[in-house]
């Protein structure tokens, strides 16, 4: 009986040790498995962390940019907010939909050259220029020629970039002898309704590029694409035009009025532009379509259509034949 006892109780105690061990390297396990998943946790928490700050550090620079570098001026018909780049001959940019002034000068640095005097408004609603100084185009196109007053330059040429081509027009239209040349780059020639594009295509169609279009206005969506943008050619001008739909609260009154006056936009008189026309448009645009450009190509007398195979972005992908032959347009 004695030895009985004492070999259950050696057997219990051996089984007693194993579990201790057992529980102690399970303890450990455990541990370790903790700390890691704890560890992650506070990289993944510091990154987060670090990551807002930096992003709120880039909005405040933005802020900062837009803020500083814009040069408010009062016209004859009301304040504009504007800057210049570059020397030579005046070229005004009006700039898309959204924009502002600093996206004319993204837009210079993806022309390259000083060959001209880029002088780059932020049209009626955008920044610092209030929707008061001229809601419609040819409201926008007076303010231009105001500008230019106010600069004591005599002629310009003028890009409309966009959502920038009707004002565009509208100045060749109604200022036919201050406007020295007239540009078209991917711009709105007649009526559109973001809406009724919308509806016309596919859903499957339609629903990404919807979301894609909020985007483009969404400043987490810009700062998280903004590195790879620079790592793109010419991509300190690409970050330039993207960064123009950031700060949305201070362009959302331009934007929002820039969709109610394309949708508005009654025939004009394209006949009636005798200004030296160079048309630059992607061929698969769904923004702004091709037929647009071809409008022009029909009515104008002396106009030039380049056509190029591609979509919105289409003076970009194709901008090491684009650029030079604008720069080449504007100076001549």
């Amino acid at each position: 009986m004695r030895n009985s006892s004492v070999q259950n109780f050696i057997f219990q105690t051996y089984n007693g040790t194993m579990s201790i061990r057992g529980v102690v390297i399970r303890f450990f396990q455990l541990s370790t498995r903790i700390m890691l998943f704890a560890s992650a946790l506070l990289s993944l928490a510091t990154a987060l962390i670090g990551g807002v700050s930096s992003y709120r550090s880039w909005q405040r620079r933005e802020l900062k940019h837009v803020q500083k570098k814009g040069i408010v001026v009062e016209t004859a018909v009301g304040p504009v907010e504007y800057q210049i780049i570059g020397q030579g001959r005046a070229v005004l940019y009006a700039h898309g939909t959204p924009g502002g002034f600093d996206q004319g000068l993204a837009f210079a640095r993806m022309l390259g050259g000083e060959q001209c005097m880029l002088i780059s408004p932020s049209r009626p609603g955008y920044l610092h220029t209030p929707l008061t100084a001229g809601a419609s185009p040819a409201e926008q196109a007076d303010l231009y020629a105001a500008l230019l007053d106010t600069l004591g330059i005599k002629q310009a040429s003028i890009i409309g970039f966009s959502g920038g081509g009707p004002s565009a027009l509208q100045f060749a239209l109604r200022h036919p002898d201050r406007c020295r040349g007239l540009a078209m780059i991917g711009g709105i020639v007649q009526r559109n309704c973001c809406y009724e594009r919308h509806q016309a295509l596919p859903v499957w169609k339609r629903v990404p590029t919807q979301i894609v279009e909020q985007l483009l206005v969404s400043d987490p969506f810009l700062y998280a694409v903004l590195p790879f943008a620079r790592l793109l050619p010419r991509g300190a001008a690409v970050a330039g035009m993207l960064c123009s739909g950031a700060l949305y609260h201070l362009r959302k009154v331009g934007h929002e009025n820039d969709l109610v006056q394309f949708a508005a936009i009654e025939a004009y008189p394209l006949e009636h532009v005798i200004t030296p026309t160079l048309v630059v448009h992607g061929k698969s645009d769904e923004d702004v379509p091709f037929e647009d450009a071809c409008l022009l190509e029909r009515m104008m007398p002396n106009v030039r259509l380049v056509a190029v195979a591609g979509d919105h972005s289409a003076f970009y992908t194709h901008a090491a034949m684009v650029m030079p032959l604008l720069s080449k347009f504007l100076v001549s």
